[in-house]
């Protein structure tokens, strides 16, 4: 049986590195970007999954998608199953999913029309708004037929 290579050094193992140390940070997110890789062919697509921590036998998972993050957890012993096919993955307990926030664009835009309504849409628009009995979405309609 092949000797499984370590992907992630334990602080105390690491070579006259301190936990706090840029370089080891860096090698862990490496290495993490790494188990992605291997790792987001195995999960279900529609999703962007990304490694987020792999410790004490624990896999942290990112993913932007509760549907198919639900669905992960689920199938939670299959994904161990199919996970501890990796080499790096074979003493794989347990994953945790978490739901990675989606950025959103800070500056929200009001949904402006560009394009003007024909006439003929206008007064389709406008008799619609005379026949409807609710005020308020009469009021609306007529507004909508008048922007320009």
């Amino acid at each position: 049986m092949r000797q499984s290579k370590a992907l992630f050094q334990r602080p105390d193992q690491a070579s006259s590195q301190r936990v706090g140390n840029f370089t080891f940070l860096q090698k862990q997110v490496d290495a993490w970007q790494q188990l992605t890789k291997l790792v987001q062919p195995l999960l279900p697509v529609g999703c962007s999954w990304q490694v987020v921590c792999y410790q004490h036998g624990t896999l942290i998972i990112a993913g932007d998608n509760q549907a198919l993050i639900s669905q992960v957890r689920y199938l939670h012993s299959q994904y161990i199953r199919n996970l501890k096919a990796i080499p790096a993955l074979v003493d794989v307990q347990q994953i945790k999913i978490v739901m990675q926030s989606v950025s959103q664009p800070s500056s929200s835009k009001k949904y402006t029309r560009t394009k003007r309504l024909s006439n003929e849409t206008q007064e389709e628009i406008q008799q619609a708004a005379r026949i409807v009995k609710d005020a308020k979405l009469s009021e609306a309609l007529m507004r909508l037929a008048s922007q320009e």
